[in-house]
């Protein structure tokens, strides 16, 4: 059809151009023209011809081109009574999509995990020992290097710190905080609490609370779930821990890839 349309149309111009052209002739052709035109047009656009490939490229999952053809019947077809049932199944595409598109970045994320079973980034499994400094069959997880960061306080102002986590589970999260980067944690004579504000790889923030009992500073079980999660989410992890009773002593410290945290999870879980 497009072939004849086109045909025509060179025809309908010489016609036009050329002199003593029969005015019946000149108005066949045009006719003739427009007709195909108008037959042409509803080929390719007409209203169930879009209805039917809606239809089909939402059965397909093409979820692109049934977006486009919704668009397309209401701004051709503005008329047609298939418009508020589209406009309904167009919220339903997007949150097919949103699940798709959740459900191949978890697959990606599986894909890469099991591809990278022994890869625990950061973070290494062991034991703790007994007083013969035998292994015993607990474990723990902590960090290979110190992490860096700084402190403050009224006798120091962003000095040297190093950081060690020690994690049982993920109701059991500590941390021990060495000043100066130094080989001696923190240490409380009598109970000492501290606020810590968490912002995870997704930008989530976190206000919890931790006391130290000795020489770390050890999160309850409903804390440490929280710490727990943020770890797993990998990525960037920002710390910045306030003594309570002196606020003016402050600690801050950033984990910048805490990457690989879940497969030394599972390892704890399996020693």
């Amino acid at each position: 059809m497009k072939k004849t349309l086109f045909y025509l149309s060179i025809i309908l111009t010489v016609f036009i151009t050329s002199c003593g052209v029969p005015q019946e002739e000149y108005d066949k052709l045009k006719a003739e023209n427009d007709k195909l035109k108008s037959e042409l047009e509803e080929c390719q656009n007409g209203a169930e011809k879009i209805i039917a490939s809606i239809e089909k490229a939402y059965a397909e999952k093409n979820y692109s081109l049934a977006k486009e053809n919704i668009a397309k019947l209401y701004d051709k077809h503005p008329e047609s009574h298939k418009n508020a049932e589209f406009k309904n199944l167009l919220v339903k595409i997007e949150k097919e999509e949103l699940i798709e598109k959740k459900k191949k970045e978890a697959e990606e994320k599986e894909k890469i995990r099991l591809e990278n079973l022994n890869n625990t980034g950061i973070w290494r499994v062991g034991h703790y020992v007994d007083e013969f400094g035998e292994p015993t069959k607990t474990g723990y997880i902590t960090n290979r290097e110190y992490i860096k960061g700084q402190f403050s306080n009224t006798a120091t102002q962003d000095s040297k710190l190093n950081v060690n986590f020690l994690i049982t589970n993920s109701s059991n999260i500590s941390i021990q905080l060495y000043e100066y980067a130094g080989n001696n944690p923190v240490k409380a004579y009598s109970s000492t609490s501290y606020r810590v504000l968490i912002q995870d790889n997704d930008g989530k923030r976190l206000d919890l609370r931790a006391t130290n009992y000795s020489e770390r500073l050890s999160f309850d079980k409903t804390a440490s779930k929280q710490v727990h999660n943020a770890l797993m989410k990998g990525g960037t992890i920002k710390f910045k821990i306030i003594e309570i009773d002196t606020p003016t002593t402050e600690y801050e410290f950033t984990i910048p890839k805490a990457d690989w945290y879940e497969n030394a999870y599972l390892k704890l879980k399996e020693s």
